[in-house]
């Protein structure tokens, strides 16, 4: 879309005041008016569904006005970024402060992540791999890629590897958020969620490429939001991720710029809009700026632990107490089959209780061997399964590390469910990338027959919150 000439600046400048006033409807018949039969309508139109849902809950006295504010403002957020990217002809600048401050040496950044982290008071020390750790695997393999050689040149594959550290790190938020909701008694129909558990491939080839571009594309922001939205009157097991999003739908704040940012210049990447020409260096050093941005704002990650308890058994004898061994790999630090012995599992025997065997789960404290022998308060760990899962503890050979996979999705018909591999790379144009690995899981899974019971779950645990068949 173009820049606005004249007139539409006027009825920008006019929606926008509307949107202040919180009158929707109005909202919604001049941006009808304006965009016609843009895209970017069905995105206004969900934003005022949103807006006249969360009304109808403070007129049915199911949410008070003080925990409504925070969806209003969830919304006023997602229209105003929609305005402001129509104002900028689809293109969103780096917000001003950041532009002034740019972070160029390709090195040095991961030294911006360690005083964020010793201001919150966590011990790390000067080597960048054990800075970048406490972000855990899901997030922190993209950080290690940025640090290569090859994640150092000014080409689209380096590009990447910051818009997927950005990517996962929006996931692992959504996926905490909804691993309390999967668990919860209340079961919530919402047409973003259901879309999450329903994500389709684009495309009806099987090869691994076709898998990542669908989940790729899904839209995390929103489905960030609709959980802040769902969680509002629930106690938070990461309480610092409400804060979070209320800055971020601040729409005066910085980080509300630099997350539109991040997420405009990423759907730009996904349709080849960014070449690679004399901008791209420029256009790097500017998104790694915004994402290092956006990493000390997530640093409160670094207060929790993420672990796949992969067995547990009973050592007991008649007279003694009973002790609970759980075989456990941390999901943290990079796992080097050269400077290993090949076992990247531990024991630990903890007296009269045990965790969930064949799930990953997100402690509360940074230290593991603390956060084990307090597993008998369940308020100090969360389930991620089966959002995120270890797929060593199915496989049908035993492996010695952990091998964690994401949902990604399901097969029309709802008999197949999808999982990418952490480390999974964005597939540019060109041929499939061989390194990337997706698992899936069927009703009967002849060659890893333990996949049936993780299908199982999966349709106990995900069938209340899909949309109805129509």
């Amino acid at each position: 879309m173009p820049h606005p000439t004249p007139p539409v600046k006027e009825m920008l400048d006019a929606i926008r005041s509307l949107i202040a006033r919180d009158e929707l409807n109005d909202v919604l018949q001049q941006l009808r008016q304006l965009l016609g039969d843009h895209p970017h309508l069905d995105e206004a139109i969900h934003q005022t569904g949103r807006f006249h849902n969360i009304r109808k809950q403070i007129r049915l006295g199911l949410v008070s006005h003080a925990e409504a504010t925070l969806t209003q403002n969830q919304i006023r957020f997602g229209l105003l970024e929609l305005l402001r990217e129509i104002e900028q002809g689809g293109v969103v600048s780096l917000p001003r402060e950041l532009a002034d401050n740019l972070i160029t040496d390709r090195n040095r950044w991961v030294e911006s992540l360690k005083q964020e982290f010793l201001r919150r008071g966590i011990a790390v020390n000067n080597r960048p791999d054990q800075i970048i750790q406490y972000f855990g695997w899901l997030i922190e393999e993209y950080l290690r890629k940025m640090q290569t050689s090859e994640g150092q040149q000014h080409t689209l594959r380096a590009f990447s590897y910051m818009t997927e550290a950005w990517q996962s790190s929006l996931r692992y938020l959504c996926y905490i958020q909804l691993a309390q909701l999967l668990k919860s008694g209340e079961k919530p129909q919402n047409a973003i969620l259901s879309g999450f558990i329903a994500m389709q491939d684009a495309y009806s080839s099987a090869d691994s490429v076709t898998v990542i571009e669908a989940e790729a594309q899904f839209d995390y922001l929103s489905l960030l939001l609709v959980g802040a939205d769902l969680l509002l009157s629930t106690e938070r097991f990461v309480p610092e991720i409400a804060a979070f999003v209320q800055e971020l739908t601040n729409a005066k704040s910085e980080l509300f710029d630099t997350t539109r940012f991040l997420l405009n210049h990423r759907r730009r990447l996904l349709t080849n809009e960014i070449k690679e020409d004399e901008l791209l260096p420029n256009l790097i050093d500017e998104y790694r700026t915004a994402l290092v941005y956006w990493l000390r704002k997530t640093a409160f990650l670094s207060k929790y632990r993420m672990v796949s308890i992969k067995e547990i058994s009973l050592n007991y004898r008649l007279g003694t107490t009973q002790r609970f061994v759980h075989l456990y790999g941390e999901l943290h630090g990079v796992y080097d089959q050269a400077f290993s012995d090949g076992e990247d599992y531990n024991f630990m025997s903890i007296e009269g209780v045990f965790t969930y065997s064949h799930s990953v789960l997100l402690f509360k404290g940074n230290e593991i061997q603390t956060c084990l022998q307090n597993i008998g308060d369940p308020g100090t760990y969360l389930s991620l399964s089966p959002l995120v899962i270890d797929q060593s503890v199915f496989s049908a050979k035993n492996t010695d590390t952990p091998e964690i996979y994401y949902y990604a999705g399901s097969t029309p018909g709802g008999r197949q469910y999808k999982y990418a591999q952490y480390n999974n790379e964005l597939p540019l144009s060109g041929p499939p990338l061989p390194s990337n690995k997706v698992l899936r899981v069927r009703a009967e899974n002849t060659q890893q027959p333990k996949l049936n019971e993780l299908y199982e779950q999966l349709e106990t645990v995900f069938g209340p919150f899909k949309a109805p068949a129509q």
